[in-house]
């Protein structure tokens, strides 16, 4: 029981950082919008050590698992959070595994669904900037040798004022 409960309780911390990260993809629409890179920088940084602790929460947890089917008798290499929750007698444990997981779900899905935007987001700001970047430089490098070498193609870098 007590492997359940440090699962339990492993499973609460990762909906905490699943969380956490929600609130910092939800800050990088906004910072991308803006067009702030320092802060961009700043919140990647920030999104990277959470990210580093739910996956050091997830390894957690896979070990409690493999501990807690191994306590049970039960067979099999991996169980899913719905495998886990079939196997409780317990009606409370059930309903609170279950909970977590609905929130865990909800919370994944929402950052799934953030971080899509926030990818077209960024690619819709890369077109942007290679369509600026190809009016100001030259389209075609320049064609033959010597002095009547002429560039066919002209650009704002070029324009004499």
């Amino acid at each position: 029981m007590e492997s359940l409960n440090k699962l339990i309780q492993t499973l609460e911390e990762m909906t905490d950082a699943h969380s956490r990260l929600l609130v910092l993809a939800e800050e990088k629409r906004t910072i991308l919008v803006e067009g702030n890179i320092k802060e961009l920088q700043s919140l990647i940084n920030r999104e990277s050590s959470c990210v580093e602790e739910i996956e050091r929460l997830e390894q957690k947890r896979t070990e409690l698992v493999q501990v807690y089917i191994a306590q049970k008798g039960l067979t099999g290499q991996s169980f899913t959070l719905e495998e886990l929750i079939n196997s409780q007698n317990d009606a409370t444990t059930k309903t609170t595994l279950d909970y977590i997981t609905k929130q865990l779900r909800g919370l994944v899905q929402k950052i799934t669904q953030l971080n899509e935007s926030n990818q077209q987001l960024i690619h819709a700001s890369l077109s942007y900037v290679q369509y600026s970047m190809g009016m100001l430089v030259r389209k075609e490098p320049a064609i033959g040798y010597g002095p009547y070498a002429k560039n066919r193609y002209s650009n704002m870098l070029d324009a004499k004022i």
